[in-house]
């Protein structure tokens, strides 16, 4: 080969070489910048995990500012939604950890995440819990709803230890779960195994006091004291109406063996001479035993079907009026008003009643009205509604505005007492 075909050759070699190394150096300068790339990403999410960031915070939703009590108004929606997210972040780290290997670091945000996970899977066993928790009460108002605890609710009537023992076992399971909301769940528990033990010991007491539906002519007043004392305990209304109608039985059955101890001791200082007389007043004792047992059997189901026949309604407008004004009118009239019907008639700009409301009166202004919602738990709202509207309420939009809001805000809850019945069967006779 000669020297110039020699150094075509050469320079051939050293182009390519040239060019072979350019594409290299790109090929490692796009490959560092994918790399780069991947890293910011999973910087991005660690700080999307980390406090203030938009996963942290949308995990915080789900709780107090503790991390402890769920929030009033967490939904298993937002719930799911938080976890739908931090799997999609787990799986874009999964991806880049799969794709680069050691080449990134993904440990804290894969530490972050999994912190966040953690917290939302506590936050839906913490409601699942609340949820079975909720369940053991009869009373429309939740045991626990976010922070606010009601440790005194009254069981529902058919509540039994195995349902307390299910929702234990359960309870018991989860070892992570601690702090004031633990303490909250076990306080409301205890209080439900409570009122299930006192219903045990009541009707322990009933079978030892009772031959079937009949009190025992054995029995003593000490045995009415002790049950009626355990019966004042009991928070269930429904219980206690059925216990209350055994202690009436064992009452008249108690009040009857006095009379005829009575008699008797009476028939054995009577004179031998006066057998004949002593066994006709025997026969006329047992007699009257059983015209009192019969008698005292009727007036406890009187007092008990007092209001049989009656509407829940009609029983419900009669002891409200009762409880809120007392005096007897001379007819009580009722107006059911409708959700979403304004508060003040006369002027358009006027908050709504968000439900059904009642409204009652008397044949006269002077005997009163009552304004209410029935919550149906025993328990009412009182809007105090004026029976005469300023005018200012009537000619202008705000006043009439912030009255009628006023009115919604300030409304009382009552419970309901049950009253005399003669005087609620009194004011129902009166209802228009």
């Amino acid at each position: 080969m000669n020297k110039k075909a020699l150094g075509i050759s050469i320079g051939v070699v050293a182009l390519l070489a040239i060019i072979i190394g350019g594409i290299v150096l790109q090929k490692q300068a796009s490959e560092r910048k994918q790399i780069e790339a991947a890293q910011s990403e999973l910087s991005t999410i660690e700080k999307e995990a980390k406090k203030k960031g938009e996963l942290y915070m949308s995990v915080a939703a789900l709780y107090d500012e503790e991390f402890d009590f769920l929030a009033k108004d967490t939904t298993i929606k937002m719930i799911e939604k938080a976890e739908a997210s931090l799997s999609k972040k787990q799986t874009e780290i999964n991806k880049l950890e799969k794709e680069y290997g050691s080449k990134v670091k993904a440990a804290a945000a894969e530490k972050a995440v999994e912190k966040l996970q953690e917290q939302v899977t506590l936050a839906k066993d913490k409601r699942e819990i609340q949820t079975e928790v909720n369940a053991l009460f009869g009373s429309k108002e939740s045991a626990i709803e976010g922070d606010k605890v009601k440790k005194e609710l009254a069981i529902t009537a058919d509540l039994t230890e195995e349902d307390i023992s299910t929702i234990t076992e359960t309870f018991e399971d989860y070892e992570e779960l601690d702090g004031k909301w633990k303490e909250a769940i076990d306080a409301i528990i205890k209080n439900a195994v409570d009122q299930v033990a006192q219903v045990k010991k009541i009707n322990k007491l009933l079978d030892e006091a009772f031959d079937g539906n009949l009190p025992k002519e054995t029995l003593k007043q000490s045995d009415y004291d002790t049950l009626n004392k355990e019966v004042a305990k009991v928070k269930n209304e429904e219980l206690k109406t059925t216990y209350t109608a055994k202690l009436l039985l064992m009452k008249a059955m108690i009040d009857t063996q006095a009379q005829l101890d009575t008699l008797t001791k009476q028939q054995k200082e009577a004179q031998e001479a006066a057998a004949k007389a002593v066994e006709d007043a025997g026969n006329a004792a047992q007699q009257a035993v059983e015209d009192a047992t019969n008698a005292a059997a009727q007036q406890a189901a009187e007092a008990t079907d007092i209001l049989a026949g009656y509407s829940d309604d009609q029983i419900e407008f009669a002891r409200v009026w009762l409880a809120k004004i007392g005096t007897k009118p001379s007819e009580l009239n009722v107006t059911r008003i409708a959700a979403g019907t304004p508060i003040n008639p006369y002027n358009a700009s006027s908050a709504t009643y968000p439900t059904e409301v009642i409204m009652l009166g008397g044949a006269y202004s002077a005997e009163g009205s009552v304004v209410y919602a029935s919550n149906h738990n025993g328990t009412v709202t009182i809007y105090s509604v004026p029976g005469h509207w300023p005018a200012a309420a009537a000619s202008d939009p705000e006043v009439s505005m912030e009255m009628t809001q006023g009115i919604l805000a300030n409304g009382q809850v009552m419970s309901v007492p049950t009253g005399n019945p003669n005087d609620v069967r009194d004011l129902i006779l009166l209802q228009r």
